[in-house]
């Protein structure tokens, strides 16, 4: 029997279970949620601030901020860097595994189904929202997102090796940097913006793409990855990292002295910032767990920041 909707009669299977949207609602925001954890909000953080960067650096004096143009750009350039991760995660779910990663792919508390489906959703929409700007976002958008799946993705693959993942990350970030210098229309270049985002780019290219290894060699090497630190061996990896790290820390100051003056705040934060990562890479700090061996990388982010954040902080609080 039924009263009011609800079973008596255990022994009758009267009415099937519906999902409702008071279980399904729950259910796809956990979902969404953990895509947002899957796609390193950390590093989605850090691209918005290059995105950022490239508007602050070529914004025209005493013009108004499009804000609606800002935000449909940035917004577009996100999905488009959300998608690229979320997609990372579905294909390296073995290597994550071996390499002890605790995102929700890997831990099992997200499906690789649904988070393939929120992937190719957020590519999708940053594509149309890169039709809707117009100009060079639909070049921009669609090389980044091809760039994205090529990276981790067969036949290319190219995270499988440091070089090919260097350049793809350099290349991605100069995008990054010429897609906020684009909201106003079309593409704008000017000394600051090209030494900025050069240095920023290689940074991240001969720094951080390589630093990222030290903490995976287990899940790299059980899927035939060749990166530096595999081919080469740990050491000298590192010596690499060090070097390369204090050979852009330099190099940025100087150019910035002769040629960009505005830009000195950035570049003596990314001095100190080199300092610190080659310190850490050859420290024994760095050896041991995998959470002392991502001290590298952890470092070469936080300089990422505040790097960044000494631009914004010179270009909107103290403008020259």
């Amino acid at each position: 029997m039924l009263e009011f909707g609800y079973r008596t009669d255990m022994s009758v299977d009267v009415l099937p279970r519906v999902p409702t949207a008071a279980r399904v609602l729950p259910s796809l925001n956990r979902g969404l949620v953990a895509c947002v954890v899957e796609a390193r909000p950390c590093v989605q953080v850090i691209f918005l601030l290059r995105f950022v960067a490239g508007f602050v650096l070529t914004r025209p004096a005493g013009a108004a901020i499009p804000l609606g143009r800002l935000l449909i750009a940035g917004i577009s350039w996100e999905l488009a860097v959300v998608s690229a991760y979320l997609f990372d995660g579905v294909m390296d779910v073995v290597e994550d595994r071996l390499n002890g990663s605790t995102r929700p792919i890997a831990a099992g508390a997200l499906s690789r189904g649904f988070a393939a489906v929120v992937s190719g959703a957020a590519a999708l929409a940053s594509l149309a929202g890169a039709f809707v700007l117009g100009g060079a976002y639909p070049i921009f958008v669609g090389i980044s997102l091809v760039l994205g799946y090529a990276y981790c993705a067969p036949p290319a693959r190219l995270k499988r090796s440091s070089r090919a993942a260097g350049a793809t990350v350099i290349i991605c970030g100069l995008l990054t940097f010429l897609a906020g210098a684009s909201v106003y229309g079309p593409v704008r270049i000017n000394v600051d913006l090209t030494i900025f985002a050069v240095v920023m780019s290689l940074w991240m290219g001969l720094v951080g793409a390589l630093a990222k290894d030290f903490s995976d060699t287990a899940g790299d090497a059980a899927a035939g990855c060749r990166t530096t630190a595999l081919v080469r061996g740990d050491a000298r990896a590192r010596r690499l990292v060090a070097r390369n790290a204090l050979a852009v820390g330099i190099g940025f100051p100087v150019a910035a002295v002769v040629f960009a003056p505005g830009l000195t705040w950035p570049a003596l934060a990314m001095s100190a910032g080199a300092v610190v990562v080659a310190w850490f890479t050859r420290s024994n700090l760095s050896l041991g767990s995998r959470k002392r061996r991502r001290l590298p990388y952890r470092a070469f982010m936080a300089t990422q920041y505040a790097v960044n954040c000494a631009l914004l902080l010179t270009g909107l609080i103290l403008p020259s």
